[in-house]
C-alpha cells in the first residue's frame, strides 16, 4: 500500500451539492486520491465534473477538424502505431 498522503476529493463537488440541496458525502461521491493528483485536478479543472473536464480538454486540448484533417493527411502513408513483438 502506497503511503504517499491521500486527500478525499468529490466527484460532484461540495459547492455544486450544497447548491442542489444535497449531503456532498453521498454514497459513492468522495473517492481516495493522492494529493498530488488532488492538486492538479483543481489546478487545472477547478470545480468541474469529470464529464465537464472532459468536455474542456476536447476544446482546448484537442486538434480542431483543420488540425485533424492537415495531420491525417500528413501521416497517411505512416503506420503510427505498429505492433511490437511481444
Amino acid at each position: 500500500m502506497s503511503s504517499r498522503p491521500k486527500d478525499r476529493h468529490h466527484i460532484i463537488p461540495k459547492v455544486r451539492c450544497r447548491d442542489l440541496g444535497i449531503n456532498p458525502h453521498f454514497a459513492g461521491n468522495v473517492v481516495r486520491i493522492s494529493t498530488m493528483k488532488h492538486r492538479a485536478w483543481h489546478t487545472l479543472f477547478g470545480a468541474a465534473t469529470p464529464e465537464e473536464a472532459i468536455a474542456v480538454i476536447k476544446a482546448e486540448w484537442s486538434l480542431s477538424r483543420k488540425g485533424q484533417a492537415e495531420f491525417e493527411r500528413l501521416t497517411e502513408n505512416v503506420r503510427l502505431f505498429r505492433k511490437t513483438k511481444q
